[in-house]
């Protein structure tokens, strides 16, 4: 038989003649068990201190049950409360898209009064493509030898022939467009990402070429011509290259108003800013290609905007962005490790 309390217990209030008899019997054999009945016979308190004990134990057993179930309902309750509140909160941000996508720009007016940077601070053309090839010296190309258009758009570029080539970098990027270089400049091919567009005239592209944009303004408007835009952006590039940073910027800007969201014409509108000492706007359009899906352009864009801090003198971001530069160990790592404000 268990010696436990219990049947001390159960011996003096519960048990019958016969089951008494049988401890008894029993306690005859375990010297224990008999002087355990023996000293609970003489004193018969220590069975009403064992029953406030077991109220006292039981009713705080009781009360700790609840309140551990009060707790644990409770912070199951907030868990499943913040789990949606943060999928509401997701789904409620909204994610950046071209109708969000906005860039300030210069009335016309103005534009005309602007005076570029002196010689030995402009972004030359032909620097940032000495850049571009040797930058892609260190990147592994595969050709693409059945390129396929979403687009059926013809593209003439008389003067200059493209190559259209799969870039492959030597890094990891999410979201890296099919590139090609119009005028010796690197661009994103758009053939591949957009739709055509539609046949009948519209406000797309439509005009004449960013170079001639004051030559023809008394021409009737029924004389302009549906452009497309590889060749109206290889027309621009051709400004930005012979320094004709106002009327590129013109053109860079319509190619906007069409597709807010175009790499090309947000880079390179913003080195025409830059040349043109509006280093606030530049550092505007740098920052808004954070926004947009293609990051082909991501190292040239923090080293510009670097470049554009300086120019500023944002002591603390140009400190910073200088650093991140270094730690990304990329192609302008070395030319940020060199300039200082």
């Amino acid at each position: 038989m268990k010696n436990n309390r219990n049947v001390f217990l159960s011996y003096f209030t519960r048990m019958s003649s016969r089951e008494k008899h049988a401890l008894e019997q029993q306690s005859l054999k375990d010297p224990f068990l008999s002087d355990a009945l023996d000293g609970f016979s003489e004193n018969a308190s220590v069975f009403r201190s064992m029953k406030k004990l077991d109220k006292r134990y039981y009713r705080g057993r009781i009360r700790l049950w609840k309140i551990s179930s009060v707790l644990i309902v409770s912070l199951t309750v907030l868990f499943i409360y913040r789990s949606t509140k943060d999928q509401t909160t997701i789904q409620a941000t909204p994610k950046p898209n071209v109708s969000t996508i906005q860039v300030d720009r210069i009335p016309t007016e103005k534009l005309q009064s602007l005076i570029v940077l002196p010689k030995e601070k402009v972004l030359l053309a032909n620097k940032i493509q000495r850049e571009f090839k040797a930058k892609d010296k260190g990147m592994i190309f595969r050709a693409n030898e059945n390129p396929s258009y979403p687009t059926e758009e013809i593209v003439h570029l008389p003067l200059h022939s493209m190559e259209k080539v799969d870039r492959n970098p030597t890094k990891s990027r999410s979201n890296f467009a099919m590139e090609t270089y119009v005028n010796d400049l690197k661009v994103l091919d758009y053939r591949y990402y957009r739709k055509k567009a539609r046949q009948e005239k519209t406000d797309l592209l439509t005009g004449t070429p960013a170079a001639q944009e004051n030559q023809g303004a008394g021409a009737n408007q029924k004389d302009n011509l549906d452009i497309s835009y590889m060749n109206f952006l290889s027309n621009t590039l051709s400004d930005f290259n012979l320094g004709e940073y106002k009327a590129a910027l013109i053109g860079f800007d319509q190619i906007l108003s069409s597709y807010p969201d175009d790499v090309n014409a947000l880079f390179y509108s913003a080195l025409c800013l830059y040349n043109l000492k509006q280093f606030n706007l530049c550092e505007q359009r740098l920052k808004v290609m954070n926004l947009v899906k293609f990051d082909n352009f991501d190292e040239e864009q923090h080293w510009y905007l670097l470049l554009c801090y300086k120019a500023q003198g944002k002591i603390q971001d140009f400190s910073d962005l200088k650093q991140e530069i270094i730690r990304a160990n990329g192609f302008y790592a070395s030319k940020a490790a060199s300039i200082n404000l």
